[in-house]
Order: C-alpha cells, then sequence, then structure tokens
C-alpha cells in the first residue's frame, strides 16, 4: 500500500516544501543509483506514487534504462501474486464484519454515508463494514480528475513480467493494513470525515501530482508529516517500515542488480530510504533527466 491508503499517507501520498534547503536542487530526483560499500554492481532506487492521471504518467528513457539493466524487481506488494486481490480483500474488512456506523456521530455517519450512496451506489449499511482506511482510499479515488489513470507499481510488474524478471515484495497486503489497526479508530475516521466535509482531495491529489512531476522527495515528505494522523503517526506508517527494508534490500542487492520501486514519500527524510541506505554505507546518487 504503498505504503498506500490514507488521505495523507496514500499515493496514498501527499506532498509540498523541502526541508533541505539549498540541497534540495542538487538532490532532486526519483530514480537513484545505489552502489558502493562492497557491491558488485548498481541498484536503482525508483519513487512511484500509486496512482496518476494518465496524460502525467512519467517514464523516461533513464528510468526504463535502469530498469532494463536491473535483474529483479524489487516493490511494496509483490503485484504479481495471484492471490494478492484476494488477500487485500480478506484484510479490508472489520473484524467480525463490524459495521463502523456505531463508531460515527449521526452527522458524520450522514457525510460519510451521502458520499459513499453518492459515488458507489450504495452507503454505510453495506460498506461500514471496510476498514476506515479502505474507506478512505475509495474517497480517494473519486476526487481523481481524470477519466484514464495509471499505476507505476502495474507497468513495473507487466514489464518484470514480460522480461522474466523476478518480482519480490518488502511486506503483505496484512501487515500493510494491519499498520493502521495500530491506529485508533476515531482518528482515521475523523481524517476520513474532515476530508469530505473540505472537499479536500481534488487539491491535495493536484499538489501531490505537482510535487511528484517536480520530483521533489523531500517535498513529498514533507508534506506527508505536516499535519494529521500522518504526523503524529509517522514513525509507524513510514519510519519504522523504512527501516525493516534496509536489511532486506541489502541483502538482495549482494547478488542481484535490484530495481526498487516503492513510494516516493518514502525515500525523503532522515529516516527515508535514501539517508538509511547511506548511513549503512552506500552511495546514493540522484540520476537527473
Amino acid at each position: 500500500m504503498s505504503s498506500t491508503f490514507s488521505k495523507k499517507a496514500t499515493a496514498t501520498l501527499i506532498l509540498l516544501i523541502s526541508i533541505l534547503g539549498a540541497s534540495k536542487a542538487q538532490d532532486s530526483s526519483l530514480l537513484w543509483k545505489v552502489s558502493g560499500n562492497g557491491l558488485d554492481s548498481n541498484s536503482y532506487l525508483f519513487g512511484t506514487i500509486h496512482v496518476i492521471c494518465k496524460e502525467d504518467f512519467l517514464m523516461d528513457e533513464r528510468i526504463l534504462r535502469a530498469f532494463d539493466r536491473s535483474e529483479k524487481l524489487v516493490m511494496e506488494l509483490d503485484m504479481s501474486d495471484p492471490q494478492l486481490q484476494m488477500k487485500i480483500q480478506e484484510f479490508s474488512v472489520n473484524p467480525g464484519m463490524k459495521n463502523i456506523q456505531s463508531d460515527l456521530p449521526p452527522e458524520e455517519a450522514a457525510i460519510i454515508d451521502s458520499f459513499l450512496l453518492q459515488h458507489y451506489g450504495a452507503g454505510l449499511a453495506q460498506l461500514g463494514v471496510f476498514k476506515p482506511i479502505v474507506l478512505s482510499s475509495m474517497a480517494l479515488m473519486k476526487t481523481i480528475p481524470c477519466e484514464e489513470i495509471e499505476s507505476y507499481e502495474g507497468f513495473l510488474s507487466t514489464k518484470a513480467i514480460e522480461s522474466k524478471k523476478p518480482i519480490i515484495g518488502l511486506e503483505t497486503p496484512e501487515f500493510q493494513i494491519g499498520i493502521f489497526d495500530q491506529i485508533p479508530i476515531e482518528t482515521q475516521l475523523d481524517e476520513l470525515v474532515e476530508m469530505l466535509k473540505e472537499d479536500s482531495g481534488s487539491a491535495e491529489f493536484h499538489k501531490m501530482t505537482e510535487t511528484y512531476l517536480a520530483e521533489d522527495i523531500e517535498g513529498l515528505h514533507e508534506v506527508m508529516n505536516s499535519d494529521g494522523m500522518m504526523q503524529e503517526y509517522s514513525e509507524l506508517v513510514l519510519d519504522s517500515r523504512n527501516k525493516a527494508w534496509i536489511s532486506i534490500l541489502e541483502e538482495e542487492m549482494k547478488s542481484q542488480k535490484l530495481f526498487i520501486a516503492v513510494g516516493a514519500g518514502h525515500l525523503g527524510g532522515e529516516n527515508g530510504v535514501i539517508s538509511l541506505l547511506r548511513n549503512a554505507g552506500y552511495r546514493v546518487e540522484p540520476i537527473k533527466k
């Protein structure tokens, strides 16, 4: 997911200012080369955005070259797993099929119910069995201002399958969705209601896309941590996951050239994948257009 679903954490996924000041321009890129520290060959690190309008889909020659030079694709989830969608569905519902209506004041339940009925033809009575993070993802999907969307994860997994590159996932759907089980349901519902009341999803999606296409990974990271649920739970949703990935990546890079594609919001910041790899002794250098 993406680290992948909430208003502040999905393309999951949201963004604006750099915290590195003057160094931002020098290090602004979505694609990075990882070398040194005893590696026999280079690997590549690429920041994705989980959903983007088709006309904004950025896939240039430097990215395709890096992918072609790699021997294995590493993503947050193994998108080639034929059971993936079934697993996501299994872990997307509340335990015991509990409906979240009982956790909402009537006026807030009415806001969510009205939105779901308008956009999905079913209200809380039916869809309230889904976890709040899933409902937030559903709400975000309806704010995207374009008819055709593209997925980097889908594009890259298709290319990997066509070129017979192995694919591995850093996490499982159960783990990713389970992250949000550790956040109070009231906090998640407050975020969802706020987004629907303010009708802010479209503006945030535009901001996210603009910052992503500027290849401003520090900007993406900063906005994801700027306020709300993500600011309070950034250690859980971002930092701890980044740290857990490093040992996996180190082991995999020893024997194969990797193309590592994870949400761009995971790359920046002092606990981002780039800093953590550098702290572990690797050279991590931007590959610019």
